[in-house]
This record gives structure tokens, C-alpha cells and sequence, in this order.
């Protein structure tokens, strides 16, 4: 007998961008059957009035490859309305790899994307194996539909081995990773990531493996997309936290990856930087351009301020800084000889000063300590780096590396940080732009230094109706993240699509203050956003958060290729 639920009586918000409506949603065996009044009868019945319902929202940059396997719903991503979510970004996936070179991979993310090397370890069951094997293990034990990029590293490490992260490869090598590419898109990859950033070095200090790949690597993998009616990419290109935007090389690279394969182009991210406030323009001409010229750019614009959270023991982020990235990943014993040398923290201070260095700027009464191991320095814990200076005689960079290194570099810190008034001055110019992705969470990633799931809540909360309309803002979230990564039976409510829902009351709609789990694997720890005004989200028919609380259900899907 078919399972049929029908979401009664809600304003239907159907992802097109056109007028709600009031009307009922019918699913039978998790397909969309029917809008409008349908009778009850026999069904289960989900009392929407007075709320909205909308399609399950969809997030194009996660890297839940890891967490999938421990924690099947995506949270917190999930507590905001999102139904699927895209995994293996910025070049970084398990698959395809060899048994061997998975612990390798595995550590790789652990640096670059801020995981417990710890929880990894204990809680991802998968050992290696092309991109099948992968998504086989996924199957039937997730609460949220997924779909998978291809991992420019892992290619690089298949092919390469450790010569992956020393050099470009020859014409046979990037022939193989061709090869292994093309059977990764079969066996249902939904197009392949990559990255250029110098900030993102492996934890052995190098650059990671696709950092070293030439134009002729990319322009040719980005071919064989070319082959499959479907597919996507995802790049950051390595000018893109220049403070000028992409420079002419990254900009036409751009311009023929997606011409060799094309494909979509989801090209990360668009920045507000104070050195250079109008450095975005370049990078949205790019995206222009290639729209003139018939291909598909879509950069993304980050919605919400992610306030930045470290320990030193683990972050990346002053790894735009060579002595602070050089300290940072060198052994413990040496790291902390090294942190408490005074001819070191002199050092490091002059690189933070130095504008040509790095993008982070930091002032010392924006960094406070939010935690502390030691009972002993528990008074310190809400206070500035500038004010605990001023009180111990001591420079801030002294207060804040003594606190740390007693605590054996565990000391939690914070940048605190607020969306800016220039900042927000030019979203609003583009959050409305047709070209730009919603974006960028990062969930799944850097769990201690920030989470930035919050943004589906906050595109609504923070920008309807200053500049939005809520159906504008629900097309952002659903339709037009569907359309640019081929999602063709998501991100709308009409008969014949997926059952993926998101029903929630407007006026109650909210994000929590970010608060500390540990409930990960081996006892990590991770930031989470709290969501408020969801009443409940429906993946494939089926309830998987009600009022904020998972369910038993795990009813996603792991669409290779897109598609169920």
C-alpha cells in the first residue's frame, strides 16, 4: 500500500519565484501528486495553515562527506530547511582512493577543512574505492538527499601519489586522471571540484594536490564533462581572495573551463575586501562575460557573518601568513618552543601587519577568549585580547600566546565579527543579481571555527522584504540551486517532482545564538546554529525534523548524477 502524506492548508511558496498561494501538497511514495485541494482521507495529514510551505532548500557547498557517516542528517544544515546537499568541494572528496592513500586524504581534510582527525578516524567506515563504492556506502542510511562532486586532490593522489602535492603532472598522468574522472561521472559523480587557493595547505605544509595542477590539467578534465549531458563544477580559482579580483589568467581559465565542458560554473566566493572595496566588480564581469558568451559562471555571495572561532592547536586561518602556516603545521614540541620565542611572535605580528601578506585583519579587542581549559584562566574566558593586555602589562600578542601555550594551544578564541557597513552595502546591491548562488555554508567543515548553515534562515530573515520577496528568496534557496547543478526533479512543488519540503512560520523564523556540541565521534566538539520557526522538514516524503528535532526517518537519497 503507497504512503501518502498531504500538507494541508499552508502558503505554497513553490519555488518559481510567482505568488504564493494557498493549497494543499499531496506525496505518494515520496513524489509530489497532487497541489491544490486534495481530500484527506486516509493520509497523513501535516496542519500547515498559517505557515509557509516551501521546497526543501538546497546547499551546492558542503563538505559532508565525513559527517554523512556518523551523522546522517546533515545538521545543522538540515535544523535550517535544507533538503539536499552537495559534498566534495573545493577539490577535497574520499573517492575516488586507494585503501592506502585514504588515512592520507583523511588528514588532508582534517587540516584544510577544520575536522578531528580523532572523529574521522573513528566514525567514517569508508576505506577507499572509486566513487561507486562511496556513494553505495551512503545508500539508505542518510536523512538528507546527497549528491557528490569528484575531488580534483583525490584524483591528483590516485594518479600521482605522494608527487601529487610536489609537481604538475605529465600528459599520461592527466590522461589517467581523465580516465579515473570519467568513470567517477558514471558511476554517478555530479562533476568535479577543484581548487587553487594558497591558503589551502595539507598537514604536512604543502600545497594541496590540486594547488600544483596547470591550466592544461583543468581545461582538460573540465572536458570530459563535456561527454555527459549532465554535470557541474565547482572552482575556487587562485586569485579569488585578491583584493583586485581575479586576475587575467584565473579569468580566462574560467572562461574555458566552461566552454570545454559545458557545464555550469560554480565559482567561489564574492568577497567584500576593505583594502580593495570594488575588487568584487571583477570577478561579477567575469561571470558577465562568459553569460555574453552563451557559458555558465555563477559566483556565490556569502549572506551571513561567519564569526571566526580558533584554537591554535588546529586552525587554519592565518595560513595565508608563510611563518604563521610554518609554525602552525610543524610537530607540537616544535610548534610551542616556536610560540613562545620572542623572536618568533615578532615575527608574527609583522606579518599580520603587513597588508601584501593576507586578507585577515585583526584588531586585538576583536579577538576574545570564549574558552579555557584551565580553571585557572577561566576569568579570562568573554574577555578581549586587548583588555587582558592592557591588564598584564604585556603586548597583545604575548597575552594571547601565553594563555594558549599554558593550555597546550587548546584556548578557544574569537574574532568577532559583524557584516560591515560597506559590506552590506554591496549585498545589497547583489543579492538580487540572477547570476548569484545563495551561499556559501562550508557545513560539515571548520567545526570549531565557524558554521555558516544559518545562511537559508538568514537570506530570508535578514533580506525579506528589504529587498527581496519571500518567493524570490525561496527561488534563491531552491529552484535556481537546482537548476545551475541539475537537480531536475527538485526545487520546485509541481506534480512529478520529489517529495522534498520545507514548511516553517515566517514571523517566528530565527537563528539561535551559536553554541558548542560535542556529540561528534571520539568526543569532538563543533559550533552549531540553532534554528527557530520550522515546523517541519519533509525529505521524499517523509519527516525528517519536526519543530527542530530529528526523526528516526533516514528517507534521503544519494542521487548519482543529480537524479533518484
Amino acid at each position: 500500500m503507497s504512503q501518502r502524506v498531504v500538507v494541508r492548508g499552508g502558503r505554497v511558496v513553490d519555488g518559481s519565484g510567482l505568488p504564493g498561494f494557498t493549497a494543499d501538497v499531496e506525496m505518494r511514495d515520496g513524489i509530489i501528486t497532487a497541489v491544490g485541494r486534495v481530500p484527506t482521507a486516509g493520509a497523513q495529514v501535516i496542519d500547515a495553515d498559517g505557515l509557509v510551505v516551501a521546497p526543501g532548500f538546497i546547499d551546492v557547498h558542503t563538505h559532508y562527506d565525513a559527517q554523512l557517516h556518523f551523522e546522517p542528517t546533515a545538521s545543522p544544515s538540515s535544523w535550517h530547511g535544507v533538503t539536499t546537499v552537495i559534498v566534495g568541494n573545493c577539490g577535497f572528496s574520499l573517492a575516488p582512493s586507494k585503501p592506502a592513500d585514504l588515512p592520507w586524504l583523511l588528514r588532508m581534510l582534517s587540516r584544510v577543512e577544520g575536522m578531528s582527525e580523532d572523529a574521522l578516524a573513528a566514525g567514517v567506515p569508508f576505506t577507499g574505492g572509486s566513487m561507486g563504492d562511496f556513494l553505495d556506502g551512503l545508500e539508505g542510511r542518510v536523512g538528507v538527499n546527497v549528491a557528490a562532486y569528484t575531488g580534483h586532490a583525490a584524483l591528483r593522489r590516485f594518479v600521482m601519489g605522494d608527487d601529487a602535492s610536489q609537481r604538475g603532472a605529465t600528459g599520461d598522468e592527466i590522461a589517467a586522471m581523465c580516465a579515473l574522472m570519467r568513470e567517477s561521472m558514471e558511476q554517478g559523480a555530479i562533476g568535479l571540484s577543484t581548487s587553487q587557493l594558497d591558503l589551502h595547505r595539507d598537514h604536512e605544509g604543502n600545497p594541496v594536490p590540486c594547488n600544483l595542477a596547470t591550466r592544461e590539467e583543468l581545461v582538460a578534465l573540465s572536458a570530459v564533462l563535456g561527454e555527459f549531458p549532465r554535470g557541474a563544477i565547482e572552482i575556487f580559482p587562485r586569485t579569488f581572495g585578491n583584493f583586485d579580483g581575479y586576475d587575467d589568467d584565473d579569468a580566462e581559465l574560467l572562461l574555458q573551463m566552461a566552454a570545454a565542458s559545458a557545464k555550469p560554473i560554480h565559482g567561489n566566493v564574492l568577497g567584500v575586501f576593505p583594502a580593495s572595496p570594488d575588487g568584487w566588480r571583477r570577478n561579477l564581469a567575469v561571470a558577465e562575460t562568459a553569460a555574453s558568451q552563451g557559458l555558465r559562471i555563477y559566483p556565490m555571495l556569502v549572506l551571513n557573518p561567519k564569526g571566526v572561532h580558533f584554537s591554535l592547536d588546529s586552525t587554519f586561518i592565518f595560513d595565508e601568513y608563510p611563518t604563521w602556516r610554518e609554525i602552525l603545521t610543524s610537530p607540537m614540541a616544535s610548534r610551542m618552543a616556536r610560540l613562545r620565542d620572542p623572536q618568533s611572535r615578532a615575527t608574527l605580528v609583522a606579518e599580520l601587519d603587513d597588508p601584501s601578506m593576507g586578507s585577515l585583519r585583526l584588531t586585538w579587542d576583536q579577538v576574545a577568549v570564549v574558552a579555557t581549559r584551565d580553571e585557572r584562566h577561566r576569568s579570562n574566558e568573554g574577555r578581549t585580547i586587548a583588555d587582558i593586555a592592557i591588564d598584564s602589562g604585556k603586548s597583545p600578542i604575548d597575552a594571547m600566546l601565553d594563555l594558549a601555550t599554558a593550555e597546550d594551544l587548546e584556548t578557544m578564541f574569537a574574532v568577532r565579527r559583524k557584516i560591515a557597513e560597506q559590506e552590506r552595502a554591496v549585498i545589497e546591491q547583489l543579492v538580487d543579481h540572477p547570476m548569484l548562488m545563495a551561499g556559501s555554508s562550508d557545513g560539515g567543515a571548520h567545526l570549531l571555527t565557524f558554521c555558516g548553515a544559518d545562511y537559508t534562515t538568514r537570506l530570508i530573515t535578514d533580506w525579506v522584504p528589504s529587498r527581496l520577496t519571500l518567493e524570490q528568496a525561496v527561488a534563491k534557496l531552491t529552484f535556481v540551486p537546482a537548476m545551475t547543478m541539475g537537480l531536475w526533479d527538485r526545487g520546485l512543488i509541481r506534480p512529478g517532482m520529489a517529495g522534498d519540503l520545507t514548511v516553517f512560520e515566517p514571523e517566528r523564523l530565527g537563528v539561535g545564538p551559536v553554541r558548542m556540541q560535542r556529540d561528534f565521534p571520539a568526543g569532538a566538539s563543533r559550533l552549531v546554529f540553532p534554528a527557530e520557526g520550522y515546523h517541519a522538514t519533509i525529505v521524499n516524503g517523509e519527516v525528517m525534523t519536526r519543530n527542530g528535532e530529528s526523526t528516526d526517518a533516514r528517507p534521503g537519497q544519494v542521487l548519482r548524477g543529480g537524479v533518484r
